[in-house]
């Protein structure tokens, strides 16, 4: 999946991809109890970071599910703010989709 910097349009490559933030975001979702969620979190050149928040679709979710799961999140992600930090919810593939 091509994934751009908000802020300059650049593609991310992997070597853009942190390692250490990803982990603390997994542990917090693991203790918070999200399924069907992944935080990547980039770093561009521009000094701009982007957290993506790939919505996953769950064993046996309905389409209502998944879509009404990636509005919330969506509501959340809108609420985030940080200091030269996007946030981008992506809907990585929706139950029932080929």
């Amino acid at each position: 999946m091509k994934r751009e910097c908000k802020h300059c349009g650049r593609p991310f490559a992997p070597a853009d991809l942190a390692r250490t933030e990803p982990k603390n975001m997994e542990a917090e979702r693991k203790a918070a109890g999200l399924d069907g969620v992944r935080f990547l979190y980039y770093r561009c050149p521009c000094g701009t970071a982007d957290i993506f928040v790939d919505i996953l679709p769950r064993a046996d979710e309905l389409v209502e599910d998944f879509d009404r799961r990636r509005a919330e999140m969506e509501t959340v992600a809108r609420g985030l703010h940080g200091d030269r930090v996007e946030v981008q919810v992506v809907a990585v593939k929706a139950p029932g989709a080929g």
